[in-house]
């Protein structure tokens, strides 16, 4: 056995990417190591099909991944020579801890395109799977990756290797049915060689990266699924024309045994999504410090009470976001700690409220508060508009009005997203709007109407789809209570 094979049981450290501007439409990566057979005729096929779609607004990065026992990669070499070839054809070499997933994080740390492709660097898969990747992205997917097992998927394999494509096919059926059992994903194919993700998830899953090989897709699932990311997977063309490959089948069974083992471990402890999220926001409700006793108790009820994380986990990760009804500034200020991408603004009837706001996010300079009523909503277009828990407090004229308003200030795809109690026989539904009435009529919460409008969840859908919103729903509470998340998408 080598003796640099144990090398890939080793972890990556968990990095920060950079939080650069994209100044591209697309990044190509194409992790280069020990393929100089095919590299020069990849680079021409990719160049030339990016080049008519993203003219000027793209670039390929190679990264060579050379091993440390290796003296010399002609891959290596080959891809310098390209990008003096290519403007647009980048030479990313990878420094540090080999394997495909370490290559793949080295590329994205120096990606310029908003949107991140890969692939292989033999193109096994049909480029056209990008013209449909890009239009679910651009449709609020944050990850598209290709599925070998759809029932639409096609392989052009000559005869001579249908043993190779059958015992590769089976073995991935296998490995997937493993990960799907221990780690809870749907798609029947991870480890596909082509994806297009959002420069959001890419920078996420990345900085919390363990994996340096192949099996970096898992984590990347693990983090997409498990921090709200919105993900898909489309079927591929699948060419198999040489038995060359960069995978070893016993070794990577090996390898695979272990990284299956230890993601699997650190997702069920957390290590993954949620968590990840909330250890970013520790601390959070200290930006409340300066305000009464009994305002932090409300704030810290509130925070506890109301899943926002879920809630954050509909909203797109960069664009203009509006918040309505924004009071304390709770959902802004959170959001713009997990997506700093996103500009947010934040408009609320009550003045005091609003200065807190203010207070709390002194040091995010992408978060803005205003007072105002619906009356004095901003004409500006928007990638989100959210209202949570405030519908109910407006008259059924009023409610209809600011649907159709929000669809307007929409942009096409843009999502309307609303908190409402969804008034249902039982106990738990009742119990919502008694405590809904009760701080209104205490004044703990302001409202113009002495009555509160409350609507089923179905009576809501009907209600959002007239004014022209494709929707969908789920519950989105504590326990105690019976609140509804409606996404509503304004179609593109």
């Amino acid at each position: 056995m080598n003796r640099h094979f144990f090398r890939d049981f080793k972890s990556l450290d968990t990095c920060a990417m950079p939080e650069s501007a994209a100044t591209l439409d697309v990044s190509l990566l194409i992790p280069a190591r020990a393929s100089a057979h095919a590299i020069e005729n990849t680079v021409h096929e990719a160049h030339a099909f990016l080049k008519t779609r993203y003219p000027g607004r793209f670039e390929i990065l190679l990264i060579p991944n050379r091993r440390p026992d290796e003296d010399v990669d002609p891959a290596e070499e080959l891809s310098a020579r390209l990008s003096q070839k290519y403007s647009e054809v980048l030479f990313c070499p990878h420094i540090g801890q080999t394997g495909k997933g370490a290559a793949l994080r080295t590329g994205v740390s120096h990606a310029k395109g908003k949107t991140i492709f890969f692939t292989d660097a033999d193109l096994p898969y049909d480029l056209a799977f990008f013209d449909e990747a890009i239009r679910m992205l651009r449709n609020g997917f944050d990850l598209v990756t290709g599925n070998r097992r759809s029932l639409d998927s096609l392989f052009d394999v000559p005869v001579a290797y249908l043993p190779l494509a059958y015992r590769r096919h089976r073995l991935g059926i296998r490995f997937n049915w493993i990960s799907r059992l221990l780690l809870g994903f749907k798609t029947r194919d991870t480890q596909a060689g082509i994806k297009a993700m959002s420069r959001q998830l890419a920078h996420a899953a990345f900085s919390n990266q363990t994996c340096p090989g192949f099996f970096f897709d898992l984590e990347l699932f693990l983090t997409a699924s498990r921090s709200g990311f919105k993900t898909m997977d489309l079927p591929v063309l699948l060419y198999l024309n040489t038995e060359k490959s960069t995978v070893r089948v016993l070794r990577e069974s090996l390898l695979a045994a272990f990284w299956l083992s230890r993601i699997t471990i650190q997702a069920w402890s957390g290590f993954y999504g949620k968590r990840q999220n909330l250890r970013v926001l520790t601390g959070f409700l200290s930006r409340y410090g300066n305000s009464s006793f009994l305002n932090r108790v409300f704030l810290f009820l509130r925070w506890r009470l109301t899943p926002y994380l879920d809630i954050i986990s509909e909203i797109p990760k960069e664009g203009r976001i509006l918040d309505i009804g924004t009071g304390h500034g709770l959902l802004p200020i959170a959001t713009s700690l997990l997506s700093p991408q996103c500009e947010l603004l934040g408009i609320d009837h009550d003045p005091s409220r609003i200065a807190q706001a203010k207070q709390a996010s002194l040091d995010l300079t992408q978060v803005r508060f205003t007072h105002g009523d619906l009356s004095q909503l901003p004409v500006d277009s928007f990638s989100a508009i959210t209202l949570i828990d405030v519908m109910h407090y407006l008259s059924p004229d009023e409610q209809e009005a600011l649907t159709q308003r929000a669809f307007k200030l929409l942009l096409p795809g843009g999502r309307f997203i609303v908190r409402e109690v969804n008034q249902k026989p039982g106990a738990v539904s009742a119990c919502n709007q008694i405590y809904e009435k009760l701080a209104t009529a205490l004044g703990f919460t302001r409202s113009a109407n002495q009555s509160l409008f409350f609507r089923s969840e179905s009576e809501w859908t009907s209600f959002f789809r007239s004014a022209g919103f494709d929707v969908s729903s789920r519950p989105c509470s504590h326990r105690l209570f019976a609140d509804v998340l409606f996404t509503c998408r304004r179609p593109a």
